[in-house]
């Protein structure tokens, strides 16, 4: 033994850099259990990040913070006395069991390995990212860190031995760092512009820096300046640095959300022949075409990312959302299938999808709506979304249930409750849904009266529950009862609770209203807070949930929001309950906001172009939903010239297959084509759509 480490067998040392960062810490170093040594460099923490990394038995330096990560990595380094060393971050965990990981170090030739490092995005399974980086390597051979910012030891590896000399590994660290509430605490943002602006001073024309500006750029939603910076260091890069496909990549992402296709599509038809196996490239192009109306041709794109040979999937060499090679594709293909309207077709491709991924709610969606296009009973759909998922995990029970209830099958839902799909938070809301819309509204009071008093304390009462599933219980006890319950009061959080006791005084209900089952209050309801969003939550909600009774009574103590009534008929797709409403709300010259724009969306629907300017004109003076009214009034000027060159065309009698006046009319409907496909237009499930065909 020396100094603690046994001499014959090949050492692991895990070394870290932190800075307040006792909330994540103990996770990270639970997963380092085995490691030789972990080596911990403190950069002037103020919270209780050392005590806890002393608990860990790490061995703890302290440097003062210089702005140089580099300096930091290089002073740990230094530290160092095992046979190897895996550089990890705090909120990084080790998913590899590490007995596996110093297996591999027992027999191996390379100098260093990449790891896999899968950054969690979003709260949904599929919110992942994945790109490889050296994390791994060896000790004593003088390797050093460089780079003030995104720090990387790959030169001073290559640099000694080539770039032969780094081998890949199937390590797999998971990174949450990218998540946005933790980006936002531990405002990473801010830090890395400004060492970024002082690495740019040092070296202006640096693609690497430039690329990583961009980067943070549009984190800030700076994109035109993301896109100038990523258009500029993809010039200046080399065509062999690691790091160029990911810079095409973004800049795609960035042309897309700007809309400018032809930019995307003309960057593609040269970086696909350089990149042919890099699926989110096909899937962007996919994206694209999709936009410009060509879904057959986007089929292709799609295709071609899901079908790349089995080393490119697992090579791991491009940066990559997870399911760029399966359920991503899959899935796009089945819609565009659906559109078409080759329902089975669309239903074996979303079934692939889930193949790859059971709980990725678009193809959930997608495979329950062709079903029901296909006229599949409600319960049959159920059955197919259990066989899918599985029922043992919460997040499978909030997929049927929302999924369920997404396509309008409550009284499928309904039924689920009896032990399928208990509640829990993830099933609540949509399940009291459902029974309160399939006129079950005893069995959705008790429902909630019994979850609640199942919970061991107030505060598991109320933690994990949408606020919307308290409100739904209100609105469903008010349409029951006509009053709302003390059954209620005991269980949701306090301030919505007061909050709603306002809403029921207003409303006058009665002058009592029970808080616990032995305290009554009695006040003036003019003496209660009552926020205008939550009026306008129960207005939506009673829509949504066919509470009428409640609806009306809400809307008559408080008529400022029959136009928000009128809204939520609509966006359900009750296009006579809407049309009524909007009749009224014009007379009395109460007509506004979106209601102008949805007047607007159902003239043009009709083909009323002339008609449907006038109100977009007035929701953009409103600045009522401004970008959806500006593409629905381009659209009606479209629309009006190609009226016009179809009746000059008549009266020229033209029959030119060719020629300006049929140029023009194609570019005009490619217009038209391209901006319809934006999402400027309200959205309908499928049974919402019957509705509104019907009304």
């Amino acid at each position: 033994m020396v100094g603690g480490i046994q001499v014959n067998k090949i050492t692991l040392g895990v070394h870290l850099i932190v800075k307040n960062e006792a909330d994540l810490l103990p996770r990270c170093l639970e997963s380092l259990a085995g490691a030789d040594e972990i080596v911990v460099t403190d950069t002037g923490s103020g919270d209780e990040t050392r005590s806890i990394a002393r608990s860990y038995g790490a061995r703890l330096y302290e440097l003062a913070w210089n702005d140089d990560f580099s300096a930091a990595r290089n002073h740990g380094l230094a530290q160092a006395a095992t046979d190897w060393i895996l550089v990890m971050d705090a909120d990084e965990v080790l998913l590899t069991p590490m007995a596996d990981l110093t297996a591999l170090l027992q027999t191996a030739s390379a100098q260093a390995f990449t790891v896999s490092i899968d950054n969690r995005l979003g709260p949904n399974p599929e919110d992942h990212l994945s790109h490889r980086a050296v994390r791994l390597f060896r000790n004593g051979q003088g390797y050093r860190y460089s780079g003030i910012i995104h720090e990387a030891v790959d030169e001073s590896i290559m640099g000694r031995h080539g770039a032969g000399a780094i081998e890949s590994s199937d390590i797999v660290l998971l990174h949450d760092g990218y998540l946005p509430e933790i980006m936002a605490r531990k405002q990473k943002t801010t830090r890395n512009k400004k060492l970024l602006q002082l690495a740019l001073e040092q070296q202006p024309d640096d693609p690497f820096h430039l690329y990583n500006m961009a980067v943070t750029c549009c984190q800030e939603g700076q994109l035109q300046e993301a896109e100038e910076l990523l258009v500029q260091s993809i010039r200046q890069a080399s065509l062999r640095v690691s790091y160029r496909p990911t810079m095409i990549r973004d800049l795609c992402k960035l042309y897309l959300s700007g809309n400018k296709l032809q930019q995307l599509d003309s960057l593609l038809v040269h970086e696909l022949e350089r990149y042919p196996d890099y699926p989110d490239l096909h899937m962007l192009q996919g994206q694209s075409l999709e936009l410009q109306g060509l879904p057959e041709r986007a089929f292709g794109a799609y295709q071609r990312a899901e079908v790349l040979p089995e080393p490119a999937k697992s090579s791991g060499k491009y940066v990559s959302e997870h399911g760029m090679y399966t359920f991503r594709p899959l899935h796009r293909m089945g819609v565009i299938s659906q559109q078409l309207g080759l329902q089975e077709e669309a239903a074996r491709l979303f079934h692939r999808a889930l193949s790859h991924h059971p709980l990725y709610r678009p193809a959930l969606l997608g495979i329950s709506s062709t079903f029901q296009r296909l006229e599949v009973a409600d319960d049959a759909v159920a059955a197919l979304l259990i066989q899918l998922t599985g029922t043992d995990s919460p997040a499978a029970r909030a997929a049927i249930a929302e999924t369920l209830c997404d396509i309008e099958a409550y009284g499928a839902l309904a039924e689920l409750s009896n032990g399928i799909l208990p509640p829990e938070p993830g099933t609540a809301l949509p399940t009291l849904s459902a029974m309160i819309i399939s006129g079950r509204l005893q069995q959705a009071d008790a429902l909630m009266a019994e979850l609640t008093v199942t919970q061991a304390t107030e505060q598991e009462q109320s933690s994990g529950y949408p606020e919307a599933c308290w409100t739904a219980w209100a609105l469903c006890q008010w349409e029951l009862y006509g009053s709302l319950q003390n059954s209620l009061f005991t269980a949701m959080p306090e301030a919505l609770c007061t909050h709603l006791r306002a809403v029921a005084l207003h409303l006058d209900e009665r002058k009592e209203v029970l808080l616990h089952s032995e305290e009554v209050v009695v006040e003036p309801a003019a003496s209660l807070p009552l926020p205008p969003s939550l009026i306008t939550s129960l207005v939506r909600q009673s829509v949504r949930l066919k509470c009428s009774s409640i609806g009306q009574r809400l809307v008559q103590r408080f008529p400022a929001y029959s136009g928000v009534r009128a809204a939520a008929f609509y966006e359900q797709g009750d296009l006579q309950a809407a049309g009524e409403l909007w009749i009224t709300l014009l007379q009395e010259g109460r007509a506004e906001g979106p209601i102008l724009f949805y007047i607007g969306e159902t003239l043009y629907d009709y083909g009323h172009y002339d008609e449907a300017v006038r109100w977009f004109r007035q929701a953009l003076e409103e600045e009522a939903k401004p970008e959806a009214a500006r593409t629905g009034l381009a659209l009606c000027y479209l629309h009006q010239a190609l009226q016009e060159l179809a009746e000059a065309g008549t009266k020229l009698e033209s029959t030119a297959v060719e020629g300006p006046l049929q140029e023009d009319i194609k570019a005009v409907q490619s217009a038209i084509t391209l901006l319809n496909h934006t999402p400027w237009h309200t959205e309908w499930s499928f049974r919402s759509k019957q509705r509104r065909e019907t009304s």
